[in-house]
């Protein structure tokens, strides 16, 4: 079969969807070599070539130079379908790795919702995205062949919204490179320290700063701390929208000269970063999955997340659980952290385990049976 990939979102920066994204075109190109893959990608000339992968023989990165695809999302947003073959040629299947399907004339099609975050908590998504998504969204999966989510909780809320049947809807959990995340040794810990000028024993939030991951909720719990001042807070990732109050709480409580921001973190960074943390804070308050969550336990460090949404089902009974809405309750697992080696030995021991279930092997191979499936 030929594939044609929706692959533009390997042209942000790393994000969710992003490293979902990479994560399982690099199990699909490394493991499928019956079907052929075209990445189909919008850059105008003469912008050079940005794909991650050279062309290999089984798939190659097929740019779209000459119209460009704000153009395209718009005509998309106002009903005016151009379809993809006009830009990209004919193919058997479509695979839309980001929410939303785009017109096509011909051809199965495979799309990837992340979650429902604009229908459940509308308030925690940006307007603008919302509503597009909430106008394309349901569209998708009712007429896609199949769809892929992230976790059994997704699963539940496109049955419950959408009335998507559920023999349609697969699973594929994201997965770990345990070649980039595992516990990293105290020259790599010290040297990450440094670069990002942490002096002290730290707590981590890593991800978005935007109102939906709960991060105020963190700083109030990192303040009311009785030895506050032995440890830094690093708020890891780049500023998303609405995030003005982050900084605002960081500034009436007084603790600017204890908290750090790092801006966006490389993919590179990210589990160096992970392996020095003393504990990972994820309180979010709705998540299609959780990677960072994974990502933590992968590297041997003890996590402190939600109990709600998709949180618990990636945790796997191996992260402290808190209900986010409760500050107090996220302080108290610090405190406990910090003061037992013994609960945070535990945590990292049953995360490392945990951490184990998911592969970007194992996610690509779902894929690969349902593009066989309809192929």
């Amino acid at each position: 079969m030929r594939i044609g990939v929706d692959a533009q979102v390997l042209l942000e920066r790393s994000a969710g969807i992003t490293y979902y994204t990479k994560g399982i075109l690099e199990g699909l190109l490394r493991q499928d070599q019956e079907n052929f893959y075209d990445l189909m990608l919008w850059r105008l000339f003469p912008k050079p070539r940005v794909c991650p992968y050279r062309r290999g023989e089984n798939f190659w990165c097929h740019y779209q130079r000459f119209f460009p695809y704000k153009v395209f999302y718009k005509l998309c947003k106002w009903g005016i379908n151009l379809p993809l073959e006009t830009f990209f040629g004919r193919h058997d299947l479509y695979f839309f790795p980001n929410f939303v399907a785009y017109p096509h004339r011909g051809g199965r099609s495979v799309v990837v919702v992340h979650d429902l975050a604009f229908e459940r908590v509308p308030q925690y998504v940006d307007r603008r995205n919302g509503e597009f998504l909430k106008k394309f969204v349901r569209s998708s999966a009712v007429q896609a062949d199949a769809v892929v989510v992230n976790s059994e909780f997704t699963k539940r809320d496109l049955i419950s919204f959408y009335r998507i049947p559920p023999d349609k809807i697969v699973v594929v959990h994201p997965g770990i490179d345990s070649q980039v995340f595992y516990p990293r040794n105290e020259k790599e810990q010290a040297a990450i320290r440094r670069k990002y000028r942490i002096q002290k024993p730290f707590f981590l939030y890593l991800g978005t700063l935007e109102p939906r991951k709960n991060v105020p909720a963190i700083v109030r719990a990192y303040s009311a701390l009785p030895n506050r001042r032995d440890f830094n807070l690093v708020l890891a990732g780049k500023v998303g929208w609405m995030a003005g109050e982050i900084f605002q709480t960081v500034a009436d409580l007084g603790l600017e000269e204890d908290v750090i921001f790092t801006g966006y973190v490389s993919d590179e960074d990210r589990p160096r970063l992970l392996s020095a943390a003393e504990v990972l804070v994820y309180p979010s308050f709705f998540e299609g999955f959780g990677m960072p969550v994974v990502e933590a336990q992968a590297c041997g460090t003890p996590v402190i997340a939600s109990n709600t949404t998709s949180i618990p089902e990636a945790a796997g009974g191996a992260a402290w659980l808190v209900d986010p809405e409760k500050m107090e309750e996220i302080s108290a697992a610090l405190a406990k952290m910090v003061s037992s080696p013994r609960v945070r030995r535990r945590f990292s021991q049953a995360g490392l385990k945990n951490a184990c279930r998911f592969r970007w092997e194992d996610s690509a191979r779902k894929v690969i049976e349902i593009f066989q499936a309809l192929g």
